[in-house]
């Protein structure tokens, strides 16, 4: 991939993304913003569905997505406690997560533990093992999903203790959940990447994507993307290396470098986490290609977002609310152990970080969802 390629794809969506300012407040006889989207899709070697959905999901939202959703104000119920199984907290978005899971649960007043499962496979199950035994009101599990747990939730459902569950890549009601916050919502991540590089490189990618099964999400991330790609970018070939996350540090660097050897025409390396797509960034600097090869990440990691600040190898990263979508867990904690009507999947709010939109980011570099939600759900909790 040449200077001048990676120049004009990065002006094709800078022009994409630009479109819903420059058409406002126009005359009847001017084209719209979508027409222009569409007009911009054509030029650049994309359809005019896929320039769209870029450009919607380059907008961050203003409101939470429980509020989107139609859900109402309701009154707590007192006195719950609350387990928190997470994915290895050693990863910054698992741990980012449970932080955001803590801060909601605790500002309902209610008590919480956490479980972290680290990276050892029977992890998952044994902090089932150890919530169960806590006799909690609700789980909360951030990230494993049943297919990494089958037994724990299993147990769970035998002892009758209600799971929410938040970014497993499980379905609605699988393991006998009773609530999916951020339902589908890793899919969609990989959608979004698939999409967003189909436009950066005008249809024209050649992509590996670094992936592992260790994380329900991890596994529906991929998919998400294996499913869009074909149809946003119809010749644009892709391949799969799957790394083991408890290794990842030692062997990711050694199959990336064999890749890049193996495959000339390689421009795209998609870390389906950012942990992974900082080791990209790191291989493909160290092997002088960082003119021809560019790389998108999953989570939106500080660390990722400064690359993509010093306009460096990485082009695009994904990013659900950080601290939205964990609050949003606690407050379908709270409505399961209240009684109150809940739907059995919430969606979340996901924002795609180009180079060009880094400035919709706040000073911590992390993209925590609406501005306000801590105030907007203090208000469906009455706790203003």
């Amino acid at each position: 991939m040449s200077m001048r390629w990676r120049r004009g794809s990065a002006l094709a969506l800078s022009a994409v993304l630009a479109l819903g300012v420059t058409a406002c407040g126009g005359s009847d006889d001017e084209p719209s913003a979508s027409t222009n989207a569409k007009d911009t899709a054509s030029a650049s070697g994309v359809s005019p569905e896929v320039a769209e959905r870029v450009e919607q999901a380059s907008t961050p939202a203003t409101k939470i997505k429980v509020v989107q959703e139609g859900m109402k104000p309701f009154q707590p119920k007192p006195g719950a406690s609350i387990v928190n199984i997470s994915c290895d907290v050693s990863i910054i978005g698992c741990n980012s997560i449970s932080n955001g899971i803590k801060a909601g649960i605790e500002t309902l007043g209610y008590d919480y533990e956490r479980c972290d499962v680290g990276k050892s496979p029977d992890g998952p199950n044994r902090c089932f093992t150890t919530a169960i035994n806590a006799k909690p009101d609700v789980i909360v599990i951030n990230a494993i999903g049943v297919a990494g747990a089958a037994d724990g939730y299993a147990a769970a459902e035998k002892a009758g203790i209600p799971v929410v569950a938040l970014f497993t890549g499980d379905p609605e009601g699988a393991g006998g959940v009773a609530v999916q916050v951020g339902v589908d919502g890793c899919a969609q991540q990989g959608q979004i990447l698939a999409d967003a590089i189909a436009v950066k490189s005008d249809g024209k990618a050649n992509v590996l994507f670094a992936g592992e099964k260790s994380q329900g999400c991890s596994v529906a991330r991929l998919a998400g993307f294996e499913e869009r790609l074909p149809e946003s970018c119809a010749d644009c070939p892709s391949k799969v290396v799957q790394f083991n996350a408890g290794t990842m540090q030692e062997s990711l660097p050694q199959q990336l470098q064999a890749e890049l050897n193996q495959n000339p025409d390689l421009n795209w390396i998609v870390g389906v986490f950012d942990s992974a797509a900082q080791i990209a960034n790191t291989q493909v600097q160290q092997a002088g290609k960082q003119e021809q090869i560019s790389v998108a990440g999953m989570d939106a990691d500080p660390a990722n977002i400064d690359v993509m600040l010093d306009k460096g190898v990485q082009q695009l990263d994904v990013a659900f609310a950080f601290a939205e979508t964990p609050w949003a867990a606690a407050d379908a904690a709270a409505r399961v152990y209240s009684g109150v009507e809940v739907p059995k999947g919430v969606p979340a709010n996901i924002f795609l970080v180009t180079q060009e939109n880094t400035d919709q980011l706040p000073d911590t570099k992390v993209w925590d969802g609406p501005e306000d939600y801590q105030a907007q759900f203090k208000a469906l909790w009455g706790k203003q």
